[in-house]
């Protein structure tokens, strides 16, 4: 007879093998605890993820450096700790597995520029987007099938598996959700939906990182008080800011070649989009001219006409504009953009509201905007900046001229240049503008001021930096001879303005 049975204490060994933390033997201190959260994890501690593990350590980070710092107290308790070395472990491996080319689960690859232009259709964060100002403006219904239909998109994107719409669900929802009135519901119901969505559909189930992100998230923001929505914001602010950070300084190390370094483009561009305000200063500085020089490289692979060089050359100048640092000769980037819209093949002696290319029409519309604001803002060349309004209320106002004109009038107004605004809203008078874009616009104006609205501009394909030294030819008062009648409103190419 066995008078002294098997108990729990006995296996004390074999439990800490398994990771049964109860009876683990290794100690957790603080300064471990600090060295998770900074990036440097149990190897053992992932080891039931059906994902793969990292095969290497992240880049460019040295002992005892993190790019996790300055987060809320609350965020560092064990509790909350643990969720968030959770979702911060699960976007290591989205990385590392992403530049590994693991095809368990990645789909997107570095392709070239051209390759990847239009691949990606940002629906889903345009809808959400749409939803959020509805209800902000108390449209509940249109706003309620807005979001219905941002939710039912998850499920293509999922399949789809495009890296930039796993930024869209990871990371850009959480933060337009608390931008826009700190909607924790329907974040909380988000992040719920996408992580069952990711678990049932997902390669991996549960344990692929996109699944791994949202439950995490989920259960970090559960962590907080009801009632506790400036705490929420603070919590989640300082998530969202550390993943960009990891996302862009990570894949500016692991990918080389630059002008076909995607993700690095991509991620940059985001992360300056959804940002309100420049607060961290020097790091918007380094990231708008890294943004600037990897625009340059990806411009000079695609060639000056290009759809998607153009494209990335006028975000570029918009990026700089809203940060408030444009480069130097941005008038002279403003007018090469000009020229290359009116040398494009297709385009040459030909009347601009006649060219084929809906894009050209609205990048075109929006360059000779913001040579405008940039003139009476920041140069004040006034003759310039009449120059420039002129050609672009000369313009057929179809797709975003309404939204480039009441920006313009109420800079004009700040301005105290009465006569002018008044010239452009009797423009816009003669324009049938829908009285929903109105209304948000002039709530735009109201919290933030001229300049482009946060986030808004998810949709325009890629994003880059313009190449000065073109000049103005073939772009003469003759450019705009078309009919002045409106078109009814259009997906904006630039509605970040």
């Amino acid at each position: 007879m066995n008078l002294n049975p098997p108990r729990p204490r006995m296996y004390k060994a074999q439990f800490s093998r398994w990771n049964w933390h109860k009876y683990s033997t290794t100690s957790s201190s603080r300064s471990s605890r600090s060295e998770q959260l900074a990036g440097s994890e149990n190897p053992r501690k992932h080891d039931h993820c059906p994902y793969p593990r990292p095969t290497s350590a992240l880049p460019g980070r040295k002992k005892g450096t993190s790019h996790f710092l300055k987060f809320p107290t609350r965020l560092l308790e064990p509790t909350s700790s643990f969720h968030l070395t959770t979702a911060m472990t699960a976007h290591r491996h989205l990385i590392l597995g992403f530049a590994d080319h693991d095809p368990r689960w990645q789909t997107a690859t570095t392709t070239p520029f051209a390759k990847l232009g239009g691949s990606y259709d940002p629906i889903m964060i345009s809808h959400f987007i749409g939803a959020l100002k509805q209800l902000e403006l108390g449209d509940f219904a249109h706003g309620g099938r807005l979001l219905r239909g941002a939710f039912l998109e998850l499920e293509s994107l999922l399949a789809d598996g495009h890296i930039a719409a796993i930024w869209d669900c990871c990371v850009s929802v959480p933060q337009l959700a608390l931008m826009h009135g700190g909607r924790r519901d329907i974040l909380l119901t988000f992040l719920r939906y996408l992580a069952r969505l990711a678990t049932a559909r997902a390669p991996g189930g549960s344990g692929h990182p996109v699944a791994v992100i949202a439950a995490s998230t989920l259960a970090l923001l559960g962590q907080m008080l009801p009632d506790d929505d400036k705490g929420l914001a603070t919590q989640v602010g300082a998530y969202t800011q550390t993943v960009w950070r990891l996302w862009v300084d990570t894949m500016a190390g692991l990918l080389p070649g630059r002008e076909n370094n995607i993700c690095v483009l991509h991620t940059t561009r985001t992360y300056l989009l959804v940002q309100q305000a420049p607060a961290d200063a020097p790091l918007a500085q380094r990231m708008v001219a890294g943004y600037d020089a990897l625009a340059r490289d990806a411009v000079g692979a695609l060639g000056e006409h290009d759809a998607v060089a153009l494209a990335v050359e006028f975000d570029a100048l918009l990026t700089q504009f809203r940060f408030g640092m444009p480069g130097r000769g941005f008038d002279g980037r403003i007018d090469g953009l000009l020229g290359k819209l009116s040398s494009k093949p297709g385009n040459r002696h030909v009347a601009a509201d006649r060219w084929e290319s809906a894009e050209d029409r609205q990048i075109l519309r929006g360059a000779w905007a913001l040579g405008a604001l940039f003139a009476q803002e920041v140069t004040g060349d006034d003759v310039r900046a009449a120059e420039c309004r002129r050609q672009f209320l000369r313009a057929p106002a179809e797709g975003d001229w309404a939204q480039f004109a009441l920006r313009m009038e109420e800079a004009l107004r700040r301005k105290g240049r009465l006569a002018e605004a008044q010239e452009v809203r009797k423009r816009r008078g003669e324009v049938e503008i829908p009285s929903e874009i109105v209304e948000m616009l002039e709530r735009e104006e109201m919290e933030m001021g001229v300049g482009m609205g946060v986030g808004m501009g998810m949709g325009m394909g890629m994003a880059g930096v313009g190449m000065a030294g073109v000049g103005m030819a073939g772009v003469g008062e003759s450019a705009w001879t078309g009919s002045d009648e409106a078109a009814g409103p259009s997906p904006s190419l630039c509605k970040q303005f």
